[in-house]
């Protein structure tokens, strides 16, 4: 079995205001970064991870880590395990014992990027009141604003294949090892979160996704089409720049193989004006997005049963 395998999985969904940090007075912010003189909003890893999580949870039967504010800081307690909490084993931890000793820490088997707009934010603002509240409490409404992004968002997620499953110690040594079936089964439970992501904020559910995803199962860990999403408008449609995609495939890997033998591409049809040219980057292995998930299972189910990459 390839001690170095993993997957990764780059995700493009369309959504609007997805998180927001510190308000100014009534003014609620978007959480924002500055590129070449342009302005783009981005949720954060730790939302995208919570929203994961919280799928989990509500779909696939996991048992919520228990947390403790013990030693001064909110963490998970001592004695959670990987085995009876997928949480810890896929998102990592730290657990600290006492002033002076060493933090006990585990980190992330699986790995989330920022979602980040791929337009840029043009300072949509919306101007809002409890205006009806108000009115039926016989008093003054409480104006506030809101900033207000609908855009692209693109993010990517790694994972480390030969550390799922597995506890380690300070030599590095396994101390703990969930089954190749258990391991599995949570692999796809975080592939299903991935494909039915969505987030509520500010009184609404945004769907967060995909409309296109590529990526596989490959012999290294790379996250190979991590920033390599970039989008053309082409009138009122949106079109993915192929080339960028297409570079990336003819990567020659150290086994003399190229990242194109590895990699899947899932696509929601009717959405980018150049699809069919999308697909022909990898006609052997696009499809819909249901397509990308199921296969990707499949690899993984391959890996891990009979230490196939």
């Amino acid at each position: 079995m390839n001690k170095n395998a993993g997957i990764t999985i780059t995700v493009v969904f369309e959504a609007m205001s997805l998180n927001y940090g510190e308000s100014l007075g009534n003014i609620s912010e978007l959480k924002k970064l500055t590129r070449e003189n342009k302005i783009y909003t981005y949720m954060s890893r730790q939302a995208l991870r919570f929203e994961k999580y919280k799928f989990m949870l509500e779909n696939a039967g996991i048992k919520e880590t228990p947390v403790t504010g013990d030693e001064q800081v909110v963490q998970f307690k001592k004695e959670a395990t990987i085995a009876e909490y997928p949480e810890i084993d896929l998102f990592g931890y730290m657990k600290t014992s006492g002033q002076g000793q060493n933090a006990q820490t585990r980190t992330a088997v699986v790995k989330i990027t920022p979602a980040v707009s791929l337009e840029e934010y043009k300072n949509d603002i919306e101007f809002a009141t409890n205006l009806n509240l108000a009115k039926r409490a016989n008093t003054n409404p409480n104006p506030y604003q809101l900033e207000q992004h609908k855009s692209l968002y693109t993010y990517t997620v790694a994972i480390d294949l030969d550390r799922l499953g597995k506890d380690f110690d300070e030599k590095g040594e396994v101390v703990d090892e969930i089954s190749a079936d258990e391991k599995l089964k949570r692999l796809y439970s975080l592939f299903d979160a991935i494909k039915f992501l969505s987030r509520e904020i500010k009184g609404r559910r945004e769907n967060l996704s995909p409309l296109f995803a590529i990526g596989g199962l490959y012999p290294i860990k790379n996250p190979f089409f991590l920033n390599r999403i970039r989008i053309i408008k082409e009138d009122s449609a949106y079109a993915i720049d192929p080339r960028l995609l297409h570079s990336t495939c003819e990567l020659t890997l150290p086994n003399g193989k190229k990242v194109f033998d590895y990699t899947l591409l899932g696509i929601l049809e009717g959405f980018f004006a150049n699809e069919e040219e999308l697909k022909k980057l990898l006609p052997a292995s696009s499809g819909t997005i249901d397509y990308f998930f199921e296969n990707l299972k499949e690899r993984a189910r391959k890996y891990y049963e009979e230490g196939t990459v």
